[in-house]
């Protein structure tokens, strides 16, 4: 592998940390702006729901998110400060509808070194004018917007001054538009803005020195640039309480929210209080414009309702009730009509409606309802990578979530089918969907079709009956197609004769045509106007409906048999005839296509291999038109088809499973999809005039037809070997999730494939603290198909599984499951031991004890190393041997063992090699020595990481991600190479990037669905990774070249198109720690690229042109779409 590497989202993040509401995209509208780490959701609110609006991407990683709305504005823009201290006001263009950067600037470092907090506090005062912050300890950041659009626009009118001049100013000037106030042994816990002051008024809840917490007001001084102390509103309480409201004018004041108490506070006036179940408030919003009413969620996912009593605008009591549970909320937004949206980092986001109570009987009854929820795979905190059809498609299994809405998800690339009925019967041999009459736009019956009859089905009240009879059909008979055509008429094809019957339920049949010599039909297929079919030798017949009639137009004989034929029309000035016809022959494998109604060939196209084409489809996917052909094993061809030229083009071969395939279409949001049934089955569709192929959630699926009925809009009836389901698609996405509630929280999984079971470290999350007798998490393990639970291990007495692997002794007793637990064993935390467990399971699927070792110290990581096992127990690398005796049991046994710098949590094994990510010196590199049985150093990186994941890619190369979620490749300096002998073999950085995220796994593994043509170079294994946020990513090899291309490219890019919020992308992925920065190197940000193909056409011809400062490419627009698209193959 190189040290250039391409690095992607496949899932976009899914944490939602903060939201607002308001009116963003129209004066009329009202908006649901939702931060989730660099990415920005905007939905508006509509009586039917939240509806979807616009979505994108900024250089930065979300740390606050406010509503910017001067009182002189109809319409909101959004303030956005980045965890980097840069920010932006951004504001919807109606009339481009594009976002508009209304300003951007940088909040510079303090002249005295400050601490930064962990979270960022923002704050806007009620006109709008000052914006303040706290991101260092001990100091306030007041940003003051108006003053940076002035010097903005002043700027291009600075005259010119002397270098020495300008220099003398840089130094005395202080930059306009952000204030660092600092307040002297003062940390800060809560701040809010009074709203009822006429001059702005900064409230700020703090601890001293003492620890002592106090309620302080503060005035701004703009003119001096300070912040003026004022009373002090209160002291003396509670050291938990943590959160100011700032309740609207007039009332004014504040609401301090404690553990224990929530309290009314106003300058001047005696404070309210009242006392409620002790808990964890993190989040509100208030319901209404007096601030009477308030919506308070806490961090184990309670739901409360503080209502204030008010007397001429004066606070006189407090109310707290309990409205129910749902997800830990991070951030709440009140929709109006008694909904509110519920943000989380830790569960799946909701739309929660608070219904009304009917009675006190009922007041302690749960009466929320979850309208809508929006799926959350944060935070990952593990995952394995699995291929458990045996298709190469491999599947993610997550630990994502925590505490109450902890889960296991399932995640694939492809579609979901969401199930709305299903009939069991066997024996379908097919299935159309027909409609009352032709202009109709809803379907109510299905025709189904087996060896020697027909049913029909018909949707009544949402209920699929059979009817017995309906016009003129022949239920006898087996039936190769049918349909509704013009002049509401049905025409079904059987074995024996091609009928035509009125379309009523009373109708009757109109004509009927009958091939010569008592032949039997083999295969049809139809359209509105027309019929094509084959009697069997080569000989195709086709008829057009003329009027009430059937009439033959033409025939002709070819000298192969015919397996299958299409005549869907292709042609947007004739949408209801075809001018050619499409036919798979075999005993000479292949296809042509025949004019229509000469029947001569226009245009051939012979395969190898001697399985026959068993479906056939001319389709038409953003306005270039596709033939389609599917064969018995699995294989599918597509061509570009011309067929004014007949022409057949850029012939492709994939691979969509084993079994034979059968073709049809169906309509989703309005655009025509294929669905290819098979074992395997997948829709084809089309992006960026490529087309792309998605798995479906099913196993085996014999047949397909759209059936848009009332009941079931936008639905398709699929046939399984014992079922007729019928179902929705889910929109075609790039992931599909499935989600698997635990009781647990997930922490490590592993998978045993010899067993067909997972391995699951759990952790019991309580808000109470542990005792002796509390149960502190387990090991489960659970079947890989049904994901039930097989069998749990409890954990107690203080100790706590910490890692599994899964793994085989050398002689040991075959696959066993390995797990480490620990235990402080004092107080202070300074002392802890653990043990190491042995599991196999049993003939019934249940654990058994193998062996187990107590160890001194937690057992931090494991990993299987040569037949044996590595563990790293408390900042110590042990090396041990399984003993296995005659009872099916054995002893671990101590090898070696190696002191490492610090605690490591990720251990990484590459053939003889071992390499080690601590939480201090970062990365070393080991080797064993089987014959000494020792460790020896062989490298280690000179500078301190706190390495959170990392993987081998070679002998010579690892990737690590570290806390502040950077991301390195690292490369082992040759001994041989080094200058002097007494130097140290270090590892030294080959790559560096900045991620913005929290990366807790690598694992190899690909996303894209494996429809490759074998012919083809094989793929470079990628590695996936998975973040806190929920964002799932893949990082590919690059070649040298490719690098080159692409990195200029990248830069090409950001010269053309403006970043939202004017935020630096090099800037974004530079790297910075430890008041260290450094410029990103050798990783192409592939978001960025693939954003190439969303560009007008001018912008793109500016890329390759290097308009704007950059460089000209060696490539034309065209080529580098398709290097693009090629990318995009890496994880889609």
């Amino acid at each position: 592998m190189t040290c250039y590497k391409y690095v992607v989202t496949a899932q976009k993040p899914t944490s939602t940390e903060f939201c607002v509401k308001g009116p963003f995209t129209s004066p009329h509208e009202t908006n649901l702006v939702l931060g989730k780490g660099t990415r920005i959701e905007i939905y508006t609110v509509t009586p039917e729901g939240l509806k979807p609006t616009l979505e994108f991407n900024i250089h930065g990683v979300i740390a606050h998110l406010s509503l910017y709305a001067p009182p002189t504005r109809d319409k909101a823009s959004l303030f956005i400060l980045t965890a980097r201290h840069r920010y932006c006001i951004l504001t919807y263009s109606e009339k481009t509808q594009q976002i508009i950067t209304e300003m951007s600037g940088e909040v510079g470092m303090p002249v005295q070194p400050r601490a930064q907090r962990d979270t960022c506090l923002g704050v806007i005062d009620p006109s709008h004018r000052y914006y303040a912050t706290a991101l260092y300890e001990s100091m306030v950041t007041l940003i003051i917007p108006e003053l940076g659009q002035k010097s903005k626009e002043g700027a291009s009118y600075t005259r010119r001054t002397s270098l020495r001049n300008r220099e003398g100013r840089r130094r005395q000037q202080t930059p306009p538009d952000y204030m660092n106030l600092s307040l002297m042994d003062k940390t800060i816990v809560s701040m809010a803005f009074l709203q009822d002051t006429t001059e702005p008024t900064l409230l700020i809840l703090y601890d001293d020195s003492m620890f002592r917490r106090y309620l302080q007001t503060f005035t701004i001084d703009l003119r001096n640039r300070e912040l003026k102390p004022g009373d002090i509103v209160m002291d003396h309480f509670e050291p938990d309480a943590n959160l100011l409201i700032a309740l609207p004018a007039p009332v004014g004041g504040v609401i301090l929210v404690a553990g224990k108490f929530i309290r009314y506070l106003k300058p001047n006036q005696a404070p309210k209080a009242i006392g409620i179940k002790p808990c964890t408030i993190n989040s509100y919003t208030i319901m209404n414009a007096s601030g009477s009413r308030i919506l308070l969620g806490d961090a184990n996912g309670s739901l409360y309702l503080l209502n204030l009593t008010l007397n001429n605008n004066v606070v006189e009591a407090l109310c707290f009730i309990s409205l129910g549970t749902i997800s830990s909320p991070s951030c709440l937004a009140y929709l109006g009509n008694d909904v509110v949206f519920v943000g989380s980092t830790e569960g799946d986001s909701q739309v929660v409606h608070v219904q009304r109570k009917s009675s006190i009987a009922d007041e302690d009854d749960d009466i929320l309802e979850i309208i809508e929820e929006f799926p959350n795979l944060g935070p990952i905190t593990d995952f394995c990578v699995v291929d458990l059809d045996k298709q190469g498609q491999v599947q993610l299994i997550t630990c994502s979530g925590a505490a109450k809405d902890s889960s296991l998800r399932i995640i694939r690339n492809g579609v979901g089918l969401n199930e709305l009925a299903a009939i069991e019967i066997s024996g379908v041999k097919g299935v159309w969907a027909l409609r009352p009459t032709f202009d109709d736009k809803h379907d109510n019956m299905l025709l189904v079709s087996f060896v020697n009859q027909t049913r029909l089905l018909q949707l009544r009240d949402n209920e699929m009956k059979q009817l017995l009879s309906h016009s003129g059909l022949a239920l006898d008979q087996r039936t190769l197609a049918a349909r509704n055509i013009l002049g509401d008429l049905i025409i079904q094809v059987t074995e024996h004769s091609v009928r035509l019957l009125e379309s009523a339920s009373h109708g009757s049949l109109v004509d009927e045509w009958f091939p010569s010599n008592e032949a039997c039909i083999t295969v049809a297929s139809l359209n509105p106007t027309q019929c094509v079919l084959s009697v069997g030798y080569g000989r195709l017949v086709v008829l057009q409906i003329d009027g009430r009639r059937l009439v033959e137009t033409g025939a002709t004989q070819l000298q192969q048999e015919i397996s299958c034929l299409d005549i869907t029309p292709t042609d947007d000035a004739t949408p209801y005839a075809s001018s050619v016809v499409a036919v798979g022959v075999w005993q000479q494998v292949g296809v042509k296509i025949l004019s229509i109604p000469d029947l001569q060939v226009i245009a051939e196209e012979s395969m190898a291999g001697s399985v026959m084409p068993r479906s056939i489809l001319m389709a038409t996917f953003e306005n270039i038109c596709y033939l389609l052909v599917a064969f018995g094993d699995g294989q599918f061809y597509n061509f570009k088809l011309d067929s004014r030229q007949g022409t057949l083009s850029d012939k492709k071969r994939s691979f969509l499973g084993k079994l034979p395939i059968a073709l049809g279409t169906f309509t989703s949001n309005g655009t025509i999809h294929v669905f290819a049934a098979s074992d395997k089955p997948s829709v084809i569709h089309s992006r960026n005039q490529k087309l792309v192929y998605s798995n479906v959630n099913l196993k085996d699926v014999r047949g397909v037809t759209s059936f848009n009925s009332v009941g079931f809009p936008d639905a398709v009836a699929l046939t399984t070997k014992d079922a007729l389901v019928i179902g929705q698609m889910e929109e075609i996405q790039k992931l599909h999730i499935t989600k698997i509630s635990t009781i647990d929280t997930p922490r490590r999984i592993t998978y045993q494939e010899s067993s067909k079971s997972f391995g699951v470290v759990t952790e019991r999350i309580s808000n109470t603290p542990y005792t002796a007798a509390s149960v502190t998490g387990g090991f489960e393990i659970l079947d890989d198909q049904s994901f039930t639970v097989l069998d749990r291990i409890y954990f107690k007495q203080f100790e706590r599984p910490l890692s599994a692997v899964s793994m085989a002794f050398e002689n040991g007793p075959g696959d066993c499951y390995i797990l480490g637990t620990g235990k402080d064993t004092d107080e202070f935390e300074t002392g802890s031991s653990g043990r190491i467990l042995v599991l196999q399971i049993s003939a019934s699927r249940g654990l058994r004890v193998v062996s187990q070792k107590i160890m001194n110290g937690m057992v931090e990581c494991l990993r299987p190393f040569n037949g044996k096992l590595l563990a790293s127990v408390r900042g110590e690398l042990h090396l041990l041997q399984l003993h296995p005796d005659m009872r099916g049991g054995g002893e671990l046994e101590s090898v070696c063992h190696y002191k490492l710098p610090s605690i490591t949590e990720s251990l990484i094994t590459y053939n003889n090699l071992i390499v080690a990510g601590d939480m201090a010196v970062s990365v070393v590199v080991l080797s064993y020595d089987e014959r000494g049985r020792t460790f020896r150093e062989l490298a280690a990186e000179e500078q301190p990481k706190e390495i959170t994941a990392l993987e081998v890619l070679d002998e010579h190369s690892s990737i690590a991600a570290e806390k502040e979620g950077h991301l390195f490749i690292m490369q082992r300096r040759d001994p041989e190479k080094l200058e002097d002998e007494h130097d140290e073999p270090l590892l030294h950085t080959a790559s560096q990037w900045h991620l913005g995220d929290l990366v807790h796994r690598f694992r190899f593994g690909s996303l894209r669905m494996n429809v490759s043509d074998p012919d083809s170079s094989p793929i470079t294994p990628s590695l996936i990774f998975a973040t806190a946020s929920g964002a799932i990513g893949v990082i590919a090899d690059l070649s040298e070249e490719r690098f080159k291309l692409l990195w200029q490219m990248q830069n090409n890019m950001n010269k053309i198109v403006r970043s939202i919020g004017d935020l630096s992308h090099s800037d974004w992925r530079s790297i910075s720690m430890m008041d260290r920065k450094e410029k990103c190197s050798n990783f192409i940000d592939g978001d960025l690229i693939e954003s190439f193909l969303d560009l007008t056409p001018q912008q793109m011809q500016g890329v390759v042109d290097g308009h704007n400062g950059g460089r000209k490419l060696d490539l034309t627009v065209e080529d580098l779409c398709k290097v693009v698209e090629e990318l995009m193959s890496v994880h889609s």
